[in-house]
């Protein structure tokens, strides 16, 4: 692009591009790399492919093993279990979680895509102060964070125990022995719970999060624990299929982008 021309819009000209030297292989090592390239490409596709199935497949699973609206049976279920799901409101089922001091722990963030993150691993450089850390909310592993984009259905599920700014709501069960947490962490992501939090999200945008008292207004519905369980078993192992093709994609693109460099003079 040396010969490219403009200050704010770059214009190449046909001139530009006769007057440069292409290199290029014989014909017989130019089809070696089409083909090798086509190959991975093919690969690529593969993987999205299946990558986007499993997704799909997941949507399809969140709308009939969950109850659909003013029923208390899902769809499908696992054999063994026919009863009627429980429903409450989310202030009979959760407590806030409002402690703080604990500006020793690790800083955490929210995130859609990865979950609860330690803030000093993200790529990004977020700029905090560290002279207010003693103000910031205590999450413990098991204990559910409401992020920032929450009216987008930003419930997150910590695996970490840390800090977060006290723009975040934390939450946890009233009752954790009579709960699994893989299970409502499905149900949080739920397309159906993401619509339902419309009714408590009005005005609200990036940079506000939902309270726990617009959230505790929402009735929630859940089976026993042992079936509560199985449901969260079904989706973690489905979810480790999602995530083991995101990485075979990412992984065969970064591929590609290594061979191109190394293939071409």
């Amino acid at each position: 692009m040396s010969r490219a021309q403009g200050k704010t819009i770059v214009h190449l000209h046909n001139s530009d591009i006769a007057a440069s030297q292409i290199r290029y292989p014989t014909l017989p090592e130019q089809r070696r790399i089409g083909t090798f390239f086509s190959a991975l490409d093919s690969l690529i596709a593969a993987a999205e492919r299946q990558e986007d199935l499993l997704k799909q497949k997941k949507q399809a699973y969140l709308q009939l093993m969950f109850p659909r609206e003013g029923e208390t049976q899902p769809r499908l279920r696992f054999s063994g279990f026919s009863k009627d799901w429980e429903q409450r409101r989310s202030s009979e089922q959760f407590v806030p979680v409002k402690e703080n001091g604990h500006s020793d722990l690790p800083v955490l963030s929210a995130t859609q895509s990865e979950g609860m993150v330690y803030r000093d691993d993200q790529s990004r450089d977020i700029k905090f102060k560290t002279d207010n850390l003693s103000s910031y909310k205590l999450v413990r592993a098991g204990d559910f964070v409401i992020s920032l984009r929450s009216f987008q259905g930003g419930f997150e599920l910590s695996d970490k125990t840390g800090i977060v700014s006290p723009a975040y709501t934390v939450f946890t069960h009233a009752e954790c022995s009579s709960q699994d947490n893989a299970y409502w962490k499905q149900y949080f992501k739920r397309k159906s719970f993401i619509e339902s939090l419309k009714t408590v999200t009005f005005g609200i945008r990036d940079g506000k999060t939902i309270s726990f008292s617009d959230f505790s207004s929402l009735k929630c519905i859940f089976p026993s624990l042992p079936e509560q369980r199985r449901i969260g078993e079904f989706f973690t192992t489905l979810d480790n299929l999602i995530a083991a093709t995101e990485e075979r994609t990412r992984a065969l693109k970064e591929m590609k982008s290594a061979y191109l460099q190394r293939m071409f003079v």
